[in-house]
Protein backbone atom coordinates (compact mmCIF):
# COMPACT_ATOMS: atom_id res chain seq x y z
CA UNK A 1 0.00 0.00 0.00
CA UNK A 2 1.24 2.86 -0.96
CA UNK A 3 1.39 6.09 1.64
CA UNK A 4 0.73 9.16 -0.82
CA UNK A 5 -2.47 9.57 -2.43
CA UNK A 6 -4.08 12.47 -3.90
CA UNK A 7 -7.05 12.40 -1.26
CA UNK A 8 -8.19 10.96 2.07
CA UNK A 9 -11.08 10.36 2.88
CA UNK A 10 -11.29 9.14 7.00
CA UNK A 11 -14.73 7.11 7.12
CA UNK A 12 -16.62 4.82 4.97
CA UNK A 13 -20.38 5.27 5.34
CA UNK A 14 -22.74 6.78 3.17
CA UNK A 15 -21.03 10.05 3.25
CA UNK A 16 -17.23 8.75 2.73
CA UNK A 17 -18.10 6.48 0.46
CA UNK A 18 -19.97 8.58 -1.86
CA UNK A 19 -17.32 10.86 -2.18
CA UNK A 20 -14.57 8.65 -2.33
CA UNK A 21 -15.97 6.55 -5.19
CA UNK A 22 -17.17 9.71 -7.24
CA UNK A 23 -13.85 11.45 -6.96
CA UNK A 24 -12.07 7.88 -7.84
CA UNK A 25 -14.34 7.59 -10.73
CA UNK A 26 -13.81 11.55 -12.16
CA UNK A 27 -12.19 11.65 -15.52
CA UNK A 28 -8.90 12.82 -14.31
CA UNK A 29 -8.41 9.35 -12.19
CA UNK A 30 -6.88 11.18 -9.31
CA UNK A 31 -5.72 8.23 -6.30
CA UNK A 32 -8.20 7.75 -3.25
CA UNK A 33 -7.72 6.34 -0.10
CA UNK A 34 -10.89 5.31 2.16
CA UNK A 35 -9.89 4.43 5.68
CA UNK A 36 -12.61 2.67 7.50
CA UNK A 37 -11.92 1.74 11.45
CA UNK A 38 -14.06 -0.88 11.38
CA UNK A 39 -14.06 -4.55 8.94
CA UNK A 40 -15.32 -5.80 6.14
CA UNK A 41 -19.09 -6.21 7.24
CA UNK A 42 -19.09 -9.09 3.84
CA UNK A 43 -20.61 -11.72 5.84
CA UNK A 44 -24.62 -12.23 3.96
CA UNK A 45 -26.72 -12.75 7.33
CA UNK A 46 -26.18 -8.95 8.10
CA UNK A 47 -27.96 -8.29 5.17
CA UNK A 48 -31.52 -9.85 5.93
CA UNK A 49 -34.00 -7.49 5.63
CA UNK A 50 -36.61 -8.35 8.40
CA UNK A 51 -33.26 -8.07 10.40
CA UNK A 52 -33.06 -4.22 10.07
CA UNK A 53 -34.34 -3.57 13.68
CA UNK A 54 -32.37 -5.42 16.09
CA UNK A 55 -28.97 -5.91 14.05
CA UNK A 56 -27.97 -2.94 16.16
CA UNK A 57 -27.80 -5.23 19.06
CA UNK A 58 -27.75 -8.49 18.29
CA UNK A 59 -24.10 -7.65 15.94
CA UNK A 60 -22.08 -6.12 18.50
CA UNK A 61 -19.18 -6.25 16.27
CA UNK A 62 -21.30 -3.75 13.74
CA UNK A 63 -21.96 -1.27 16.16
CA UNK A 64 -19.48 0.78 18.52
CA UNK A 65 -22.29 1.10 20.89
CA UNK A 66 -22.29 4.23 22.03
CA UNK A 67 -24.75 6.02 24.69
CA UNK A 68 -25.65 9.28 25.39
CA UNK A 69 -24.39 11.24 28.74
CA UNK A 70 -27.49 10.99 31.49
CA UNK A 71 -30.92 13.40 30.40
CA UNK A 72 -31.20 14.93 33.55
CA UNK A 73 -34.77 16.20 32.38
CA UNK A 74 -35.24 12.48 31.37
CA UNK A 75 -34.92 10.43 34.60
CA UNK A 76 -31.59 10.30 33.75
CA UNK A 77 -31.84 8.05 30.73
CA UNK A 78 -28.52 6.99 29.05
CA UNK A 79 -29.82 6.62 25.60
CA UNK A 80 -28.41 4.43 22.97
CA UNK A 81 -26.24 6.11 20.38
CA UNK A 82 -25.50 3.26 18.28
CA UNK A 83 -22.90 4.06 15.20
CA UNK A 84 -22.14 1.72 12.67
CA UNK A 85 -18.41 0.14 12.70
CA UNK A 86 -17.57 -1.58 9.46
CA UNK A 87 -17.92 -0.82 5.45
CA UNK A 88 -21.16 1.13 5.15
CA UNK A 89 -21.11 2.91 8.23
CA UNK A 90 -24.08 3.25 10.13
CA UNK A 91 -26.22 2.17 6.94
CA UNK A 92 -24.98 -1.44 7.68
CA UNK A 93 -27.12 -1.33 10.99
CA UNK A 94 -30.35 1.21 10.67
CA UNK A 95 -33.64 0.50 10.12
CA UNK A 96 -33.12 0.75 6.38
CA UNK A 97 -35.51 3.72 5.78
CA UNK A 98 -34.79 6.13 2.70
CA UNK A 99 -37.04 9.00 3.34
CA UNK A 100 -35.66 12.13 1.95
CA UNK A 101 -37.95 15.15 3.77
CA UNK A 102 -39.14 18.58 2.91
CA UNK A 103 -38.48 20.82 0.10
CA UNK A 104 -38.94 23.46 2.17
CA UNK A 105 -35.90 21.98 4.08
CA UNK A 106 -33.67 22.22 1.68
CA UNK A 107 -34.48 25.72 0.61
CA UNK A 108 -33.64 27.15 4.02
CA UNK A 109 -30.51 25.27 4.16
CA UNK A 110 -29.43 27.09 0.38
CA UNK A 111 -30.94 30.71 2.61
CA UNK A 112 -28.65 29.40 6.07
CA UNK A 113 -25.35 28.99 3.97
CA UNK A 114 -25.92 31.45 0.70
CA UNK A 115 -25.43 28.55 -1.64
CA UNK A 116 -28.09 27.41 -4.12
CA UNK A 117 -26.24 23.78 -4.36
CA UNK A 118 -29.07 23.26 -1.47
CA UNK A 119 -31.95 24.17 -3.27
CA UNK A 120 -34.50 21.27 -3.70
CA UNK A 121 -33.91 21.92 -7.57
CA UNK A 122 -30.36 20.84 -7.43
CA UNK A 123 -30.32 18.58 -4.36
CA UNK A 124 -33.53 16.57 -5.94
CA UNK A 125 -31.04 15.78 -8.66
CA UNK A 126 -28.56 14.41 -6.79
CA UNK A 127 -30.67 11.91 -5.06
CA UNK A 128 -31.84 10.95 -8.12
CA UNK A 129 -28.17 10.26 -8.80
CA UNK A 130 -28.05 8.44 -5.92
CA UNK A 131 -30.87 6.44 -6.09
CA UNK A 132 -32.05 2.98 -8.38
CA UNK A 133 -35.51 2.81 -7.60
CA UNK A 134 -37.72 -0.42 -8.05
CA UNK A 135 -40.92 0.99 -8.13
CA UNK A 136 -42.88 -2.40 -8.86
CA UNK A 137 -45.67 -1.99 -6.73
CA UNK A 138 -48.58 -4.41 -6.98
CA UNK A 139 -51.70 -3.18 -7.73
CA UNK A 140 -53.72 -3.65 -4.37
CA UNK A 141 -51.24 -1.30 -2.83
CA UNK A 142 -50.99 1.26 -5.56
CA UNK A 143 -54.07 3.19 -3.78
CA UNK A 144 -51.81 4.39 -0.99
CA UNK A 145 -48.73 3.63 -2.48
CA UNK A 146 -47.53 4.99 -6.24
CA UNK A 147 -44.09 7.07 -6.67
CA UNK A 148 -43.83 8.07 -10.07
CA UNK A 149 -40.94 6.44 -11.64
CA UNK A 150 -39.89 10.18 -13.13
CA UNK A 151 -39.61 11.66 -10.17
CA UNK A 152 -36.99 8.89 -9.13
CA UNK A 153 -33.52 7.63 -10.05
CA UNK A 154 -33.42 4.32 -11.66
CA UNK A 155 -29.96 4.38 -12.26
CA UNK A 156 -27.61 5.17 -9.08
CA UNK A 157 -25.53 2.91 -6.68
CA UNK A 158 -28.26 2.73 -4.03
CA UNK A 159 -31.36 -0.11 -4.84
CA UNK A 160 -34.24 0.73 -3.29
CA UNK A 161 -38.07 -1.14 -3.35
CA UNK A 162 -41.00 -1.54 -1.49
CA UNK A 163 -42.36 -5.01 -0.23
CA UNK A 164 -44.08 -7.36 -2.63
CA UNK A 165 -46.23 -8.74 0.19
CA UNK A 166 -47.42 -6.71 3.14
CA UNK A 167 -47.49 -8.23 7.29
CA UNK A 168 -51.34 -8.03 7.95
CA UNK A 169 -52.48 -4.42 9.25
CA UNK A 170 -50.11 -2.34 6.96
CA UNK A 171 -53.42 -1.20 5.21
CA UNK A 172 -55.55 -0.17 8.20
CA UNK A 173 -52.48 2.41 8.97
CA UNK A 174 -54.15 4.35 5.83
CA UNK A 175 -57.31 3.02 6.51
CA UNK A 176 -56.89 4.61 9.76
CA UNK A 177 -55.35 7.77 8.53
CA UNK A 178 -58.17 8.56 5.96
CA UNK A 179 -60.49 8.45 9.01
CA UNK A 180 -58.90 10.69 11.15
CA UNK A 181 -58.90 13.37 8.44
CA UNK A 182 -54.95 12.94 8.20
CA UNK A 183 -54.60 12.30 4.90
CA UNK A 184 -52.58 9.56 2.56
CA UNK A 185 -49.63 10.62 0.67
CA UNK A 186 -48.46 8.37 -1.95
CA UNK A 187 -45.09 9.67 -2.16
CA UNK A 188 -43.44 11.14 0.86
CA UNK A 189 -40.56 11.24 -1.28
CA UNK A 190 -41.76 13.98 -3.89
CA UNK A 191 -40.89 17.10 -1.75
CA UNK A 192 -43.67 17.30 0.72
CA UNK A 193 -44.27 14.44 2.80
CA UNK A 194 -47.31 15.53 4.66
CA UNK A 195 -50.13 12.67 5.25
CA UNK A 196 -49.47 9.56 5.81
CA UNK A 197 -47.19 7.39 3.58
CA UNK A 198 -44.25 4.63 3.39
CA UNK A 199 -41.12 5.15 2.30
CA UNK A 200 -38.92 2.94 0.42
CA UNK A 201 -36.28 0.72 1.44
CA UNK A 202 -32.95 0.31 0.81
CA UNK A 203 -33.05 -3.61 0.08
CA UNK A 204 -33.51 -5.06 -3.31
CA UNK A 205 -34.28 -9.05 -3.70
CA UNK A 206 -34.23 -10.15 -0.45
CA UNK A 207 -30.93 -7.96 0.61
CA UNK A 208 -30.73 -4.53 2.58
CA UNK A 209 -28.30 -2.20 0.38
CA UNK A 210 -25.61 -0.40 2.49
CA UNK A 211 -23.75 2.11 1.66
CA UNK A 212 -20.73 -0.11 0.45
CA UNK A 213 -23.05 -0.49 -2.40
CA UNK A 214 -20.94 2.14 -3.96
CA UNK A 215 -17.87 0.10 -3.53
CA UNK A 216 -19.13 -2.50 -6.04
CA UNK A 217 -17.07 -1.19 -8.86
CA UNK A 218 -15.13 0.69 -7.56
CA UNK A 219 -11.94 1.58 -9.78
CA UNK A 220 -8.46 0.71 -9.14
CA UNK A 221 -7.30 3.85 -7.89
CA UNK A 222 -9.51 4.31 -5.03
CA UNK A 223 -7.76 2.40 -2.09
CA UNK A 224 -9.56 0.44 1.12
CA UNK A 225 -7.72 0.45 4.32
CA UNK A 226 -10.07 -1.57 6.87
CA UNK A 227 -9.75 -2.15 10.58
CA UNK A 228 -7.52 1.56 10.46
CA UNK A 229 -8.39 3.85 13.09
CA UNK A 230 -6.95 7.19 12.74
CA UNK A 231 -5.39 8.87 15.54
CA UNK A 232 -5.17 12.63 14.48
CA UNK A 233 -5.33 14.57 11.42
CA UNK A 234 -1.20 15.77 10.52
CA UNK A 235 -1.26 19.46 10.15
CA UNK A 236 2.13 21.46 8.85
CA UNK A 237 1.47 25.03 9.91
CA UNK A 238 -2.24 25.26 8.93
CA UNK A 239 -2.33 22.99 6.16
CA UNK A 240 -3.42 19.28 6.42
CA UNK A 241 -0.66 17.23 4.52
CA UNK A 242 -2.42 13.11 5.68
CA UNK A 243 -3.54 11.36 8.93
CA UNK A 244 -1.67 9.34 11.65
CA UNK A 245 -3.09 5.99 12.57
CA UNK A 246 -3.28 4.81 16.14
CA UNK A 247 -0.29 1.92 15.36
CA UNK A 248 1.31 5.10 14.25
CA UNK A 249 1.43 4.33 10.34
CA UNK A 250 1.12 7.84 8.29
CA UNK A 251 -0.67 8.33 4.67
CA UNK A 252 -0.37 11.98 2.77
CA UNK A 253 -2.70 13.60 0.68
CA UNK A 254 -1.06 15.84 -2.01
CA UNK A 255 -4.47 17.72 -2.07
CA UNK A 256 -7.25 17.08 0.69
CA UNK A 257 -7.63 15.15 3.75
CA UNK A 258 -11.78 14.79 3.66
CA UNK A 259 -13.28 13.62 7.46
CA UNK A 260 -16.45 11.66 6.65
CA UNK A 261 -16.67 9.79 10.32
CA UNK A 262 -19.80 11.44 11.23
CA UNK A 263 -21.45 13.86 13.43
CA UNK A 264 -20.28 12.40 16.91
CA UNK A 265 -16.56 11.25 15.81
CA UNK A 266 -15.77 13.72 12.98
CA UNK A 267 -15.61 16.87 15.97
CA UNK A 268 -13.67 13.95 17.80
CA UNK A 269 -10.96 13.64 15.15
CA UNK A 270 -10.64 17.42 14.73
CA UNK A 271 -10.15 18.03 18.44
CA UNK A 272 -7.58 15.13 18.68
CA UNK A 273 -6.11 16.95 15.69
CA UNK A 274 -5.52 20.09 17.87
CA UNK A 275 -8.86 21.75 16.05
CA UNK A 276 -11.82 22.59 18.72
CA UNK A 277 -12.52 25.12 21.63
CA UNK A 278 -9.43 25.76 23.37
CA UNK A 279 -10.94 25.10 26.64
CA UNK A 280 -11.42 21.35 25.80
CA UNK A 281 -8.75 21.01 24.41
CA UNK A 282 -6.24 22.40 27.21
CA UNK A 283 -8.23 19.72 29.21
CA UNK A 284 -7.03 16.94 27.96
CA UNK A 285 -3.16 18.10 27.04
CA UNK A 286 -3.91 18.53 23.41
CA UNK A 287 -2.09 20.98 21.34
CA UNK A 288 -3.99 23.79 19.71
CA UNK A 289 -3.54 24.44 16.52
CA UNK A 290 -6.40 26.26 15.50
CA UNK A 291 -9.30 27.48 18.11
CA UNK A 292 -12.74 26.58 16.72
CA UNK A 293 -14.77 27.61 19.50
CA UNK A 294 -17.84 25.67 17.19
CA UNK A 295 -16.66 22.43 16.75
CA UNK A 296 -18.83 19.59 19.03
CA UNK A 297 -21.51 22.33 19.27
CA UNK A 298 -25.10 22.52 18.51
CA UNK A 299 -25.71 18.93 18.06
CA UNK A 300 -29.08 17.72 17.66
CA UNK A 301 -31.34 14.68 16.65
CA UNK A 302 -35.23 13.57 16.13
CA UNK A 303 -35.88 11.87 19.35
CA UNK A 304 -39.29 9.91 19.72
CA UNK A 305 -41.54 8.66 22.32
CA UNK A 306 -43.83 5.16 21.45
CA UNK A 307 -47.17 4.02 22.40
CA UNK A 308 -48.54 0.58 21.50
CA UNK A 309 -51.96 -1.40 20.96
CA UNK A 310 -51.95 -4.91 22.68
CA UNK A 311 -54.00 -6.40 19.39
CA UNK A 312 -56.65 -9.32 19.08
CA UNK A 313 -54.50 -12.66 18.57
CA UNK A 314 -54.10 -13.40 14.76
CA UNK A 315 -54.18 -9.50 13.93
CA UNK A 316 -50.52 -9.83 12.69
CA UNK A 317 -48.01 -12.67 12.86
CA UNK A 318 -45.09 -11.27 14.64
CA UNK A 319 -45.24 -12.82 18.11
CA UNK A 320 -46.37 -16.36 16.63
CA UNK A 321 -43.44 -15.96 14.02
CA UNK A 322 -41.10 -14.95 16.29
CA UNK A 323 -41.70 -17.00 19.26
CA UNK A 324 -41.62 -20.17 16.56
CA UNK A 325 -37.76 -21.35 16.64
CA UNK A 326 -38.72 -24.14 13.93
CA UNK A 327 -40.66 -21.51 11.70
CA UNK A 328 -37.76 -18.96 12.08
CA UNK A 329 -35.27 -21.51 11.26
CA UNK A 330 -37.05 -22.24 8.44
CA UNK A 331 -38.17 -19.13 7.17
CA UNK A 332 -33.08 -18.55 7.72
CA UNK A 333 -32.83 -21.56 5.43
CA UNK A 334 -35.40 -20.35 2.86
CA UNK A 335 -33.71 -17.09 2.76
CA UNK A 336 -30.38 -18.63 2.87
CA UNK A 337 -31.51 -20.75 -0.47
CA UNK A 338 -32.95 -18.44 -2.30
CA UNK A 339 -33.30 -14.73 -0.57
CA UNK A 340 -37.06 -15.11 -0.39
CA UNK A 341 -39.64 -15.87 1.92
CA UNK A 342 -41.29 -14.64 5.60
CA UNK A 343 -37.57 -12.56 6.12
CA UNK A 344 -38.36 -10.13 3.13
CA UNK A 345 -42.37 -9.67 4.51
CA UNK A 346 -41.67 -9.24 8.02
CA UNK A 347 -40.95 -6.15 9.07
CA UNK A 348 -40.48 -5.30 5.42
CA UNK A 349 -42.62 -2.31 5.61
CA UNK A 350 -43.06 0.39 7.79
CA UNK A 351 -45.82 2.80 7.33
CA UNK A 352 -44.22 6.62 8.51
CA UNK A 353 -46.16 9.99 8.08
CA UNK A 354 -45.27 13.50 8.63
CA UNK A 355 -48.39 16.07 10.16
CA UNK A 356 -49.04 19.43 10.82
CA UNK A 357 -50.04 20.55 13.48
CA UNK A 358 -52.25 23.61 14.57
CA UNK A 359 -52.43 23.09 18.63
CA UNK A 360 -48.83 23.46 18.47
CA UNK A 361 -48.55 26.89 16.01
CA UNK A 362 -51.10 28.11 18.63
CA UNK A 363 -48.87 27.38 21.78
CA UNK A 364 -46.81 29.59 23.70
CA UNK A 365 -43.72 27.60 23.39
CA UNK A 366 -44.27 28.59 19.27
CA UNK A 367 -44.56 32.08 19.89
CA UNK A 368 -41.50 32.33 21.74
CA UNK A 369 -39.54 31.33 19.14
CA UNK A 370 -37.92 34.06 16.58
CA UNK A 371 -40.17 35.08 13.57
CA UNK A 372 -37.89 33.48 10.75
CA UNK A 373 -38.49 29.64 13.02
CA UNK A 374 -42.12 30.59 13.07
CA UNK A 375 -42.28 30.97 9.29
CA UNK A 376 -40.63 28.23 8.22
CA UNK A 377 -42.13 25.74 10.75
CA UNK A 378 -45.72 26.68 9.10
CA UNK A 379 -44.58 26.62 5.19
CA UNK A 380 -47.00 23.83 3.82
CA UNK A 381 -44.22 20.90 3.63
CA UNK A 382 -42.23 21.45 6.64
CA UNK A 383 -44.11 19.13 9.26
CA UNK A 384 -44.60 19.56 13.05
CA UNK A 385 -44.20 15.69 13.95
CA UNK A 386 -44.16 12.00 12.65
CA UNK A 387 -45.73 9.42 13.29
CA UNK A 388 -44.25 5.82 12.48
CA UNK A 389 -45.90 2.31 12.91
CA UNK A 390 -45.07 -1.36 12.91
CA UNK A 391 -41.67 -1.44 14.58
CA UNK A 392 -40.50 -4.30 17.46
CA UNK A 393 -42.77 -3.04 20.88
CA UNK A 394 -39.82 -1.07 22.23
CA UNK A 395 -41.89 -0.12 25.23
CA UNK A 396 -44.81 -2.36 26.61
CA UNK A 397 -44.94 -0.87 30.22
CA UNK A 398 -45.00 -3.51 32.88
CA UNK A 399 -47.20 -5.87 30.19
CA UNK A 400 -45.42 -9.58 29.66
CA UNK A 401 -45.87 -9.80 25.63
CA UNK A 402 -47.46 -13.43 25.03
CA UNK A 403 -46.73 -15.62 22.21
CA UNK A 404 -50.35 -15.50 20.97
CA UNK A 405 -50.72 -12.09 21.46
CA UNK A 406 -50.47 -9.34 18.53
CA UNK A 407 -49.34 -5.67 18.86
CA UNK A 408 -49.70 -2.41 16.98
CA UNK A 409 -46.64 0.22 18.25
CA UNK A 410 -46.72 3.46 16.90
CA UNK A 411 -43.72 6.30 17.33
CA UNK A 412 -43.88 10.25 17.47
CA UNK A 413 -41.18 11.85 16.54
CA UNK A 414 -40.17 15.55 17.39
CA UNK A 415 -39.56 17.74 14.08
CA UNK A 416 -37.56 20.44 13.97
CA UNK A 417 -35.70 20.25 17.13
CA UNK A 418 -34.47 23.05 19.24
CA UNK A 419 -32.60 21.50 21.50
CA UNK A 420 -28.98 21.54 21.05
CA UNK A 421 -26.32 19.17 23.04
CA UNK A 422 -22.81 19.07 21.93
CA UNK A 423 -19.85 16.52 21.53
CA UNK A 424 -16.80 16.74 23.76
CA UNK A 425 -13.75 14.32 24.41
CA UNK A 426 -13.67 11.50 27.27
CA UNK A 427 -10.29 11.78 26.95
CA UNK A 428 -7.03 12.23 24.41
CA UNK A 429 -7.26 8.62 23.14
CA UNK A 430 -8.55 8.19 20.23
CA UNK A 431 -9.77 4.16 20.81
CA UNK A 432 -12.20 6.07 23.72
CA UNK A 433 -15.46 7.07 22.23
CA UNK A 434 -16.61 11.08 22.56
CA UNK A 435 -18.82 12.17 24.50
CA UNK A 436 -22.13 13.01 23.21
CA UNK A 437 -24.98 15.10 25.23
CA UNK A 438 -27.68 15.38 22.99
CA UNK A 439 -30.27 17.01 25.35
CA UNK A 440 -32.97 16.01 23.63
CA UNK A 441 -36.35 17.41 24.18
CA UNK A 442 -34.71 19.76 26.54
CA UNK A 443 -36.34 22.96 24.99
CA UNK A 444 -39.69 23.70 25.92
CA UNK A 445 -40.79 23.95 22.39
CA UNK A 446 -39.83 20.09 21.43
CA UNK A 447 -41.37 18.97 24.88
CA UNK A 448 -44.79 20.80 23.08
CA UNK A 449 -44.30 19.08 19.64
CA UNK A 450 -43.50 15.72 21.68
CA UNK A 451 -46.57 16.14 24.16
CA UNK A 452 -49.08 16.87 21.09
CA UNK A 453 -47.59 14.17 18.66
CA UNK A 454 -48.15 11.36 21.43
CA UNK A 455 -51.71 13.14 22.63
CA UNK A 456 -52.51 12.50 18.51
CA UNK A 457 -51.07 9.58 18.02
CA UNK A 458 -53.26 8.06 21.18
CA UNK A 459 -56.35 8.94 19.27
CA UNK A 460 -54.79 8.18 15.62
CA UNK A 461 -54.76 4.20 17.56
CA UNK A 462 -58.65 4.86 18.75
CA UNK A 463 -59.46 5.35 15.26
CA UNK A 464 -62.35 3.16 14.07
CA UNK A 465 -60.48 0.62 12.08
CA UNK A 466 -58.22 -1.01 14.94
CA UNK A 467 -61.01 -0.47 17.71
CA UNK A 468 -61.97 -3.90 16.32
CA UNK A 469 -59.41 -5.65 16.84
CA UNK A 470 -57.61 -3.82 20.00
CA UNK A 471 -57.80 -5.21 22.99
CA UNK A 472 -56.13 -1.94 24.99
CA UNK A 473 -53.52 0.33 25.02
CA UNK A 474 -49.99 -0.79 27.04
CA UNK A 475 -46.76 1.65 27.42
CA UNK A 476 -48.97 4.71 27.13
CA UNK A 477 -49.73 7.61 29.30
CA UNK A 478 -52.14 7.40 31.94
CA UNK A 479 -54.33 10.10 30.40
CA UNK A 480 -54.26 12.60 27.84
CA UNK A 481 -53.41 15.58 29.48
CA UNK A 482 -49.62 16.99 29.20
CA UNK A 483 -48.18 15.63 32.63
CA UNK A 484 -49.27 12.70 32.02
CA UNK A 485 -48.18 12.58 28.50
CA UNK A 486 -44.49 14.24 29.56
CA UNK A 487 -44.24 11.44 32.69
CA UNK A 488 -44.64 8.53 30.13
CA UNK A 489 -41.85 10.71 27.57
CA UNK A 490 -39.45 11.28 30.72
CA UNK A 491 -39.15 7.53 30.74
CA UNK A 492 -39.57 6.02 27.35
CA UNK A 493 -37.96 8.50 25.38
CA UNK A 494 -35.46 7.29 21.68
CA UNK A 495 -33.09 8.69 19.71
CA UNK A 496 -33.76 8.25 16.16
CA UNK A 497 -29.53 8.07 15.61
CA UNK A 498 -30.04 11.42 13.25
CA UNK A 499 -27.51 13.28 15.06
CA UNK A 500 -25.88 15.77 12.65
CA UNK A 501 -24.72 19.64 12.88
CA UNK A 502 -21.66 19.27 15.06
CA UNK A 503 -19.36 20.53 12.47
CA UNK A 504 -21.74 23.01 11.11
CA UNK A 505 -21.50 24.79 7.50
CA UNK A 506 -22.25 28.40 7.42
CA UNK A 507 -21.63 31.81 5.60
CA UNK A 508 -18.57 33.56 5.78
CA UNK A 509 -19.76 36.05 8.43
CA UNK A 510 -21.76 33.09 10.02
CA UNK A 511 -19.24 33.15 13.54
CA UNK A 512 -21.16 29.64 14.69
CA UNK A 513 -19.95 27.87 11.11
CA UNK A 514 -16.94 25.13 11.26
CA UNK A 515 -17.06 24.56 7.41
CA UNK A 516 -17.62 26.79 4.49
CA UNK A 517 -20.13 25.91 1.67
CA UNK A 518 -17.25 23.92 -0.08
CA UNK A 519 -16.78 21.78 3.17
CA UNK A 520 -13.07 23.34 4.20
CA UNK A 521 -12.80 23.66 7.54
CA UNK A 522 -12.00 27.39 8.31
CA UNK A 523 -8.34 28.52 9.24
CA UNK A 524 -7.07 25.20 7.98
CA UNK A 525 -6.26 24.41 4.42
CA UNK A 526 -6.53 21.45 2.65
CA UNK A 527 -9.22 19.85 5.61
CA UNK A 528 -12.64 19.53 4.62
CA UNK A 529 -15.48 17.60 6.50
CA UNK A 530 -18.05 16.26 4.50
CA UNK A 531 -20.76 14.10 6.89
CA UNK A 532 -23.98 15.15 8.69
CA UNK A 533 -21.87 16.92 11.19
CA UNK A 534 -21.78 19.68 8.11
CA UNK A 535 -25.69 20.57 8.30
CA UNK A 536 -26.96 23.95 9.10
CA UNK A 537 -30.36 22.54 10.40
CA UNK A 538 -31.71 19.05 11.01
CA UNK A 539 -33.87 17.98 8.15
CA UNK A 540 -37.58 16.32 8.64
CA UNK A 541 -36.73 13.12 7.31
CA UNK A 542 -34.51 10.19 8.04
CA UNK A 543 -31.25 11.12 7.95
CA UNK A 544 -29.06 8.53 5.62
CA UNK A 545 -30.75 10.08 2.40
CA UNK A 546 -29.02 13.57 3.62
CA UNK A 547 -25.26 11.54 4.46
CA UNK A 548 -25.38 10.41 0.83
CA UNK A 549 -26.37 14.02 -0.70
CA UNK A 550 -23.50 15.43 1.50
CA UNK A 551 -21.32 13.10 0.04
CA UNK A 552 -22.16 13.37 -3.61
CA UNK A 553 -22.62 17.19 -2.90
CA UNK A 554 -18.58 17.76 -1.68
CA UNK A 555 -17.71 15.43 -4.14
CA UNK A 556 -19.19 17.45 -7.05
CA UNK A 557 -17.32 21.01 -5.65
CA UNK A 558 -14.01 18.92 -4.85
CA UNK A 559 -14.23 17.65 -8.77
CA UNK A 560 -15.43 20.98 -9.88
CA UNK A 561 -12.67 22.98 -7.64
CA UNK A 562 -9.92 21.06 -8.76
CA UNK A 563 -10.51 20.54 -12.14
CA UNK A 564 -10.84 16.77 -12.05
Amino acid sequence: MSSQYDFIVVGAGPSGCAVATRLAKSASIPSVLLVEAGGSNKDASYLVPADRFNLAFSQPQLNWGYKTAPQSHLKGQEIDYSRGKGLGGSTAINFSCWLIGADEDFEEWARKVGDDAWNWKNVKERFKRIERYHVEIPKEHQKYINPKEQDHGTNGPLDLSYADIWEKGIADVFIAAEELGMGVNPDVNSGNPIGMGLGATCAYNGERTTASSYLRDAPSNLTLALNTTVAKVLIDGNKATGIRTVEGKEFFAKKDVILSGGALNSPQLLMLSGIGPADELKKHGIHIIHESPEVGKNLQDHGFSTVTLLQKPGTNDRMTFETDAEAVAAARAQHTKDKTGMLNSIYGSVPMGWFKNDAVYKSEEFKALDKHTQEHLKKPTVPTYEIATHTPPLFVGDYQLQPTDSYLTALAFVMNPQSYGEVTLASANPLDAPKADPRLVSHPYDRRVLIEGVRKLMDYLEAPVFKKSTVKMIGCPKSRSDEDIWEHCRGNMFSSWHMCSTTRMGKREDQGAVVDTDFRVRGIQNLRVADLGILPLVPNNHTQSTAYLVGETAAEKLIAEYGL
